[in-house]
């Protein structure tokens, strides 16, 4: 991508993908821990980028079960 973006452009990109959270349940699981207690935030927004209709429900299903396992900081509204 060097010669087709802009500094501008690939800082853009490199900022919205330092947010992205991938790998294993385990690693998703360590990663929406991470965000809530960063941000204390009480609902978090989940986008997957697959090409197949299958894939992203099957992604969408694991998030949700990974995330009943989220610990949450005190005080935090479940």
């Amino acid at each position: 991508m060097e010669p087709l973006w802009s500094e501008i452009e690939k800082a853009a990109v490199e900022n919205r993908l330092g947010a992205a959270i991938v790998g294993s349940d385990a690693t998703v699981q360590a990663g929406l821990e991470r965000l809530v207690s960063d941000t204390r935030a009480n609902e978090v927004i989940i986008v997957t980028d697959t090409y197949e209709h299958s894939d992203r429900i099957d992604s969408y299903e694991r998030v949700a079960r990974t995330a009943k396992n989220i610990k949450r900081a005190p005080n935090t509204p479940a």
